[in-house]
């Protein structure tokens, strides 16, 4: 019996050393956990980069209409200020 250190990262493990294992070679698995605080700092993690994503494609596009300040300006009355 050999014992391996992997990763799962959410598809597949991935061993921590190089295993003496022949491509195509079958293993039966016996998971263990060992750090379970992992998984939750993987989920965390997760969630980060799909919020990093959703504001990257949100910063994309221009919230504001070309025609903004145009409006603005005739809704607002704007006051120079020229003794400063």
């Amino acid at each position: 019996m050999t014992a391996v250190r992997a990763i799962y990262d959410g598809n597949v493990f991935i061993p921590k050393t190089r295993c003496n294992f022949t491509n195509g070679t079958e293993v039966t698995l016996t998971i263990e956990t060992i750090n379970a605080g992992f998984l939750e700092k993987q989920m965390k993690l997760e969630a980060l980069r799909k919020l990093t994503k959703e504001i990257q494609e949100l910063n994309k596009t221009d919230p504001l209409p070309k025609e903004f300040d145009k409006i603005l300006s005739q809704r607002v009355k704007f006051r120079e200020i020229s003794d400063l």
